[in-house]
This record gives C-alpha cells, sequence and structure tokens, in this order.
C-alpha cells in the first residue's frame, strides 16, 4: 500500500514493511506541498510524499496515477515527473 512519509521521516522501513519494499524515491503528490497530504507518522503534520512498494511503481508507471492509501481512507493523485 502507498504511504504518506515527509521528507524527514523518510522511507518507511522496519519490522512492519513487508517485502518487496518501498521505492527508492517518494513521489510528489499533485499539488505538492499544497496538495494536503500530510505524513502518516504519529505526531507529524508535515507535508506528505508519496511512497510506493516496489511492484506498485511498476503498475503506476504503466497505468494510472491514483493509488489508494492504507485502509482506503485517502485516495491519491501523484506526478509521474521523476523528482523528489
Amino acid at each position: 500500500m502507498a504511504l504518506a512519509r515527509c521528507e524527514k521521516c523518510g522511507k518507511p522501513t522496519g519490522g512492519n514493511v513487508k517485502p518487496p519494499g518501498y521505492s527508492d524515491q517518494p513521489y510528489l503528490p499533485v499539488g505538492h506541498p499544497a496538495s494536503g497530504v500530510v505524513c502518516g507518522k504519529p505526531d507529524c503534520e508535515n507535508d506528505g510524499l508519496i511512497w510506493l512498494k516496489a511492484d506498485e511503481v511498476q503498475a503506476y508507471q504503466r497505468a494510472s496515477g491514483f493509488l489508494q492509501s492504507l485502509r482506503g481512507q485517502q485516495r491519491f493523485a501523484f506526478s509521474n515527473s521523476g523528482d523528489s
């Protein structure tokens, strides 16, 4: 599942991250930094970047720029510019 993390909190890591793991670079939500996407770490309210699982990157590059977030509570649109 795609996750939102700010630049400071960075790439999701740790024991809860299941293979294939997350991409090396985040994607920018459309309208960043005024996109309304907020970091998903507790107690962090910084502007969020979109971190995709490795298999989601491949699917995104083939299809649309919309993914559902964890628990389906948000829907993200993001740029495929390759920038972070």
